[in-house]
This record gives structure tokens, C-alpha cells and sequence, in this order.
């Protein structure tokens, strides 16, 4: 496919590459290599013997949670669980300690401003400064506080790591003076952990203030929910008795109680004098329990003894038909009748005892009924009543929960002693030794630094220049030294067709003229050196076809920088120029032997036209011209294929398109995507390469103005 792109490639640069030649040229110019390397050495020994030496100074912090069950105001099983800090915790503590504000509190607390080491303006401002302060070059040091003008220097000199799987926080801090580094280490610490204390603090008094505020609030609630459901329960007579029950239902179960009573009483009554009427008939009055307990009963029943007795004495000495038989006899009957009569009182009197018993028995069923009426009327208002004291509840109980954390907060803003999330487990001490420079070390790089350069400038020297090459036999034959041109593109057509392949040997016959017939040494001498060429054949990005989107952010400008672009390309293999906007114009006019209307893609989209109606020559050049055609009723081709089919007959596929929607379109198809003109070509480049697609800048010339 590229059989002319490297024709000018000179014969002595394909050889291989002479390891006896390189070591030759290593060995005649060996003083270039020892000099550099000397001096390199001798310099860093003068270095490092001269240069101020830096002592750095470590203490270590431990980052753990602090807290304790004395410590803490709320004492619970919930408050012992210890969240133990995870990678990002211990990354954001790295990002406090070497913040900007402790880096002030340090500053301060170990007196920097006016030591030379850190501060610009303990010697005052040289001629130099002063001229780059004019200049504008560097900021003017005295129009910022003392803490700012050593803040950068500062920064520099305080470094925090963490070892790797682990909680401890290792701050190093550096100075010329080995105490003032030490005293700089220990005092980043301490002030971390003031911070945090600090923050604890800050963080306990907003709550406080934020609580304060809503404690308030609740307690007014609190009273007004309450005395809106008292205000409810008077209202509706949902009075409460003991016992915490409403006045209507405690009346209910008294009146309930009752009747059951009633009713047991009255059953009783019943039974009494039912038996009673019995033994009455039967004659068995004293055994009846409540006759025999009678009082009156008992002193007839002695009566009624005493006279049978006394009966029963005369009757001995005297007959029947006696007087004084008679009358005993006669007294006898009386006393029987007064038994029976009082019998029948005492029967009476159950009776008239279950009589009451069943109207008070009634008398309780109806006023049952009544409060039962009553209690169902109370029903809806006691749900709301319910309803009102049990928001009055809810509101009581957020109530003290936030009392509860309202005395907390003021309790942890009050303590003095608040621990922090890190304790020390080292302190910085004085070093004897300093960290910089190291002597043998730096010595020792910067010669095989110097020897690595020299070797690689005399290596690199000989490549460019040719000399290290072997020189590769010439061939017998003079033609074979020539390129090999690419075969036509109908015998490269595989023996079963894909679409795409048919399309590529359409558009290969397309004008009438064979594509693998340019010539070569044509191509080599016309070569152009255009940006955006560049850009296009940069070595990394040339594959078996290059394809190319030109995406003008204009929807009115001409394609005069696509036609430059595709020009410059035909000079360096086969190249199409496709208008990928159907219905409009701009490439007509620069076809040659045009006659008539140009049929272009949106023709060949239609199905109204094939590959060779729509491929036209370029009047100035040899660039192949797709026009954008007139818009199509209905798409017979997929776009995707049209453009593989082009890349599989054509070296450079170039579309070009006005429309920023079809250049987003169309990008994940190309290779290589360039965005010239109007206001929103950055920010199509930038949407583009943000989709990790490859897209530069060229101005209307087609010049590239960045490849990046």
C-alpha cells in the first residue's frame, strides 16, 4: 500500500548497526570521555566540600485513638468501639501536618522570621532581587507578612512520610542549625496535636451553640404539645381517674362490677326462697337455715319445746278429754301456727330480697347501656387524645436525648485536657550527621553521570552520522534496489468478498485510472514539510491507512484548509478528500472535468450512486475528491463501511466536516482528528481527546498549531 512513502530513505541507513566501528570512535575520542568524567568528579568534590551541610531531624507520631472511658462524657457500651484509622485517614493527616496553617503556628512558635537560612529579608533585598522585583519576575517580599515570606522555604524543608502498612506518621524536618532542626520536627508535633485538640474543642463548642438553639426549641414545643393535649382532655371530659384510666371507662367497669354482683345476689335470693317454699310444704321448717337462725323462730321453737314437755308430763296423770290436755294442746296448735307463720315471713322476705335484686339488677343493666353509649361517643375524641400525647411523648423524649448531647457538648468544651487522635512515640533529637550533602555518593554519580553522557553524545554522533553502520551489499540487479510497487488492487481482493472489500475495488476503479499506478519518485521529490502533514504521518500513527477528520467549528467557512491538508497528503501517497456534509457545498469546484452537477456522498449514502460516479480528480493536484453531494432521502450504506472501504484502496483517508455534531460523529472512526477555526475549536479538541481520542489544532491554512 506504501510503496512510495520511503523511497527516499538513503542505502547506508538500512545496514546494521557496527559494534567494532563504535568501539574505534570510543577509543580515538577517549580524552572526550575522561576529561568530562574528571572534571564531573573533581566538581562534585568541590561541591560537596564547599556547600553548607543540612542536618534533618525525625519525630514520629502514632496515629490512634485517644479516648478513654474517663475521657469520655458519655459513658455506654456504644462509646468503647475504637475505629482504628484506615489509608485515608492516615494520607489526610499528612495533608494537616504540612498545611499552611500549622506551617504559621511553627513559624511563629520557633521565631524564623529574620534567621538568614529562612528568611529573604534578614540580610535585606541584593541589587539582583530588587531587579527582578522591578521586573516583575519575582514578588516583592516586604509587602507580605514575616510568616508568609518563610512559608515556601519552610515547606520545603519539613518533609512527612508514612511507612507502608502502618499508622505512624514519620516528620523530618531540615536545617543548617542540627538543634533548630530538631526543635522544627518537635514542634510540627506539637502543634498537630494543638490542632487537633483545638478542633475537637471548636467542634464540641458549635455544637453546643447549634444544641443550645434546638434544646430551646423542643422545651417550647414540649409545653405547648402538653398543654394542648390538657387543654383537649378538659375540653372533652377525658378526665383520668387512678389507676390512669378515663373517668368514662373506670365509671364502665364500676357499673359492670356491679351488676354482676346484682345478679349474683339476686340468683341467690331466688334459690333461697325457692328451697324454702319446698321444705315449707314438706314440713321440714327447722331445718331450713334461715328459719332456724331467726331469732323469733328460735324462742317459739323453746316455746313450742318447753309446752310439749310440759304435754307430754300432764298427759301421764290425765286423759285427753282433761281441761288442762286441752289447753296445752291448744297452746301447742298456737305455737305451730306462729312457727309457720314466721316461715312464711322469712320466705316472704327472700322473695321480696330477690325482687330488689333483679330492679337494681335492671336499674344497673340500663345505666350500663348509657355509659356504654356514653364511652362510644368519648372514642374518636380520646384517639385524638391519644394522638396529642403521644407527639407531647415524642417531643419529650428528643428532648432528652438532645439535653443529654447538648451537656455533653459543653462538658467536652469546657475540658482542657481534650485527647487527640495521635500521640508521640518518638521525639526529634540534635543529628550529629548531616543528610546533605552525602559526599561519596554524589561524587560517584555525578562521574558515571558524566561518563554515560560523554559515551552517549560519541555513540549517538556516530549513528546520525552514518559511520557506525555496515553498508549492505549492493544487488546484482539494478531494479532490485528500486521499491516494489503495491499490485493493483483487484488482484489484492481476496477470493470471498466482504462489503468492505467490494466497496475498496469500486473505489479503486473509480476514475478510470489505476491508483497503484503513481508514481513514486513523483511522490519523493514533492515532498512538503505542512504541519499538519506532519502530524498526520507522525511514524507512530501510520498503519496500513491513515484516516483522517477534519472538523471545521465553522458551519458558513470554505474546506480551503481541508483541500491544503489533502493536497499535501497526495504528495506523499494516495489520498481522498471525502465532504462528509450532504447538501452542502465547497469541493465542487475544484474537480477537474466536471460536467454538470458532481454526484458525491450523499448520492452514494441514497443508493444513487456508486463508488466511480462519485470519486473525482483534483484540478491542481493528485488528490481524489469526494464531494459532499445532495442530501439523501435514506441511507443504503453504513458510514463506517464507506470509510473502511477507502482506507483499504487510498494510502491518506481525509473527511472534512462543518458540523461539530458530525464531527463527534464521525471521530471514533478516524485516526487522526483535526480542528480548525471558529470559537469552539478548543473545546471540541479537548471533548475529544477527553474521550481518549486523538485530536489536534491546525489554523485555516491547515497549518498545525498543536499536536499535543
Amino acid at each position: 500500500m506504501r510503496s512510495g512513502y520511503n523511497q527516499g530513505v538513503d542505502a547506508s541507513t538500512t545496514g546494521d548497526v557496527d559494534v567494532g566501528r563504535i568501539g574505534g570512535a570510543l577509543w580515538r575520542r577517549r580524552w572526550w570521555i575522561v576529561g568530562p568524567t574528571l572534571a564531573a568528579t573533581i566538581g562534585a568534590a568541590v561541591f560537596v566540600n564547599v556547600v553548607k551541610p543540612r542536618y534533618t531531624a525525625d519525630a514520629r507520631l502514632l496515629l490512634e485513638n485517644q479516648e478513654s472511658y474517663l475521657t469520655r462524657t458519655e459513658k455506654g457500651e456504644r462509646s468503647e468501639q475504637i475505629v482504628a484509622p484506615d489509608a485515608e485517614a492516615v494520607q489526610s493527616q499528612i495533608q494537616l501536618l504540612t498545611s499552611r496553617d500549622l506551617a504559621r503556628r511553627v513559624i511563629k512558635a520557633l521565631g524564623l522570621p529574620g534567621n538568614v537560612e529562612f528568611d529573604p529579608l534578614a540580610n535585606g533585598l541584593g541589587p539582583a532581587s530588587r531587579l527582578l522585583i522591578l521586573t516583575g519576575v519575582m514578588r516583592d517580599p516586604t509587602s507580605l507578612s514575616p510568616e508568609d515570606r518563610i512559608l515556601e522555604t519552610f515547606s520545603e524543608r519539613l518533609g512527612v512520610l508514612s511507612p507502608t502498612k502502618t499508622r505512624v506518621l514519620s516528620v523530618e524536618f531540615s536545617s543548617r542549625d542540627p538543634d533548630l532542626a530538631a526543635r522544627g520536627a518537635n514542634a510540627v508535633v506539637d502543634a498537630y496535636i494543638e490542632m487537633q485538640r483545638d478542633a475537637k474543642r471548636d467542634s464540641a463548642r458549635v455544637a453546643a451553640r447549634s444544641l443550645a438553639t434546638l434544646v430551646a426549641d423542643l422545651k417550647n414545643r414540649v409545653a405547648a404539645a402538653e398543654a394542648e393535649a390538657d387543654a383537649f382532655r378538659s375540653k372533652s371530659g377525658l378526665l383520668v381517674g387512678s389507676n390512669n384510666a378515663i373517668i368514662t371507662t373506670q365509671q364502665l367497669g364500676d357499673l359492670n362490677t356491679q351488676l354482676s354482683a346484682s345478679r349474683a345476689a339476686q340468683a341467690d335470693a331466688q334459690a333461697k326462697a325457692r328451697i324454702l317454699r319446698e321444705m315449707l310444704r314438706q314440713g321440714r321448717i327447722g331445718e331450713i337455715p334461715d328459719v332456724a337462725n331467726n331469732e323469733l323462730i328460735r324462742r317459739i321453737t323453746e316455746q313450742r319445746v318447753a309446752v310439749r314437755a310440759q304435754l307430754a308430763l300432764e298427759s301421764r296423770t290425765l286423759l285427753p278429754a282433761h281441761p288442762r290436755i286441752k289447753e296445752l294442746t291448744a297452746q301447742l296448735v298456737d305455737i305451730d301456727a306462729q312457727w309457720r307463720a314466721a316461715a312464711e315471713r322469712t320466705a316472704r322476705t327472700l322473695e321480696n330480697e330477690a325482687r330488689i335484686a333483679g330492679s337494681r339488677v335492671e336499674n344497673l343493666a340500663r345505666a350500663l347501656d348509657e355509659q356504654k353509649r356514653a364511652a362510644g361517643d368519648a372514642g374518636a375524641e380520646e384517639v385524638r387524645l391519644h394522638e396529642l400525647e403521644r407527639a407531647a411523648k415524642l417531643l419529650k423524649e428528643q428532648l432528652e436525648v438532645e439535653t443529654a448531647k447538648y451537656q455533653e457538648a459543653l462538658a467536652r468544651e469546657g475540658v482542657k485536657a481534650t485527647p487527640a487522635d495521635a500521640r508521640v512515640i518518638q521525639r526529634a533529637l540534635a543529628p550529629q550527621l548531616p543528610s546533605f550533602p552525602k559526599k561519596i555518593p554524589i561524587t560517584i554519580f555525578s562521574a558515571i553521570a558524566a561518563l554515560l553522557l560523554s559515551v552517549g553524545w560519541i555513540v549517538a554522533g556516530e549513528l546520525l552520522s552514518g559511520r557506525a553502520r555496515a553498508t549492505p551489499p549492493l544487488a546484482a540487479n539494478s531494479n532490485d534496489a528500486l521499491p516494489v510497487e503495491a499490485p493493483p488492487l483487484a488482484a489484492q481482493a481476496p477470493a470471498e468478498e466482504t462489503p468492505q472489500a467490494a466497496a475498496s475495488q469500486s473505489a479503486g476503479a473509480a476514475t478510470g485510472v489505476d491508483l497503484a499506478a503513481e508514481p513514486p519518485a513523483e511522490q519523493a521529490a514533492a515532498r512538503t514539510d505542512d504541519g499538519a502533514a506532519r502530524v498526520v504521518c507522525a511514524p507512530e500513527k501510520i498503519g496500513p491507512s491513515v484516516k483522517t477528520l477534519v472538523a471545521i467549528c465553522d458551519d458558513g467557512a470554505r474546506l480551503d484548509g481541508a483541500l491544503s491538508i489533502g493536497r499535501g497528503l497526495s504528495r506523499r501517497g494516495r489520498a481522498v478528500l471525502v465532504g462528509a456534509d450532504p447538501g452542502a457545498a465547497g469541493l465542487e469546484s475544484v474537480i477537474r472535468d466536471r460536467d454538470g452537477p458532481a454526484k458525491g456522498l450523499g448520492e452514494l449514502m441514497a443508493g444513487a450512486a456508486d463508488f466511480g460516479q462519485i470519486i473525482h480528480r483534483d484540478g491542481e493536484s493528485r488528490l481524489h475528491i469526494v464531494p459532499d453531494g445532495a442530501a439523501g432521502v435514506g441511507e443504503r450504506y453504513d458510514l463506517s463501511l464507506v470509510v473502511e472501504a477507502l482506507a483499504g484502496a487510498y494510502d491518506f483517508v481525509v473527511f472534512a466536516t462543518r458540523s461539530t455534531a458530525r464531527a463527534r460523529e464521525l471521530a471514533p472512526y478516524f485516526e487522526v482528528t483535526l480542528v480548525q477555526g471558529g470559537a469552539n475549536a478548543e473545546a471540541l479538541r479537548a471533548e475529544l481527546r477527553a474521550a481518549g481520542l486523538n485530536a489536534s489544532l491546525v489554523d485555516d491554512s491547515g497549518e498545525a498549531r498543536s499536536a499535543a
